[in-house]
């Protein structure tokens, strides 16, 4: 009898014991993101180059991801394209002014602040925020969450500037300069700007 009892005993814990010893259940695996729309069938190449400086043509990129909000996310890709605008060209002007004045006695500081000079004039009169995108890439991702479901936006703009109109951009920026040098009697400024002109024009 007592063995009995011992043993219903054991039978009875046993059950006990094991769903102790297994702790909490796993949260329940929810599944990845994934892509519900986008506007072409494949991601363009453009979106893997953020500056391009060819012969005729200057091509630049940059895109977001994860934005709840597509107007945002469609603000804040332009935002990132032109910095790299910014910093495409800038790495134009100057290439082109270091080797248009080495024979020219011009200090890096010198050189540096006509650069500067040079690239914000040539920024304001491209009006860069009135550029409209050459394309515009999107993608809509679904992202399964224990409630349910929220949708976030991949955005990516292309935008193009032709080498004509970065020459006449360019031109028009020493030109300024030139004359404000002149205006202000500073005949190494004047002397510079006109030099450039010359040489970058041949």
């Amino acid at each position: 009898m007592i063995k009995a009892v011992f043993c219903c005993s054991i039978l009875f814990l046993v059950p006990i014991l094991i769903g102790g010893c297994a702790g909490p259940g796993k949260p329940p695996i929810i599944a990845q993101e994934r892509v519900v729309e986008k506007s072409l069938e494949e991601r363009p190449d453009w979106i893997y180059t953020p500056i391009s400086i060819q012969e005729d043509i200057f091509s630049f990129s940059a895109g977001v991801t994860g934005e709840a909000d597509f107007s945002i996310a469609m603000h804040h890709a332009k935002a990132e394209v032109v910095k790299n605008i910014t910093q495409g060209i800038q790495m134009t002007v100057q290439r082109e002014f270091s080797d248009a004045i080495h024979e020219l006695s011009i200090s890096d500081v010198d050189l540096s602040e006509f650069l500067t000079d040079t690239l914000a004039i040539i920024m304001d009169n491209l009006n860069i925020h009135s550029l409209k995108p050459k394309e515009i890439y999107y993608e809509k991702l679904e992202k399964p969450t224990a409630d349910g479901v929220e949708y976030f936006y991949n955005c990516y703009i292309l935008i193009e500037i032709s080498k004509t109109e970065y020459v006449q951009l360019r031109n028009g920026a020493l030109k300024s300069l030139k004359d404000k040098a002149e205006g202000e009697n500073d005949k190494k400024e004047e002397e510079l700007a006109g030099e450039l002109l010359k040489k970058l024009s041949q």
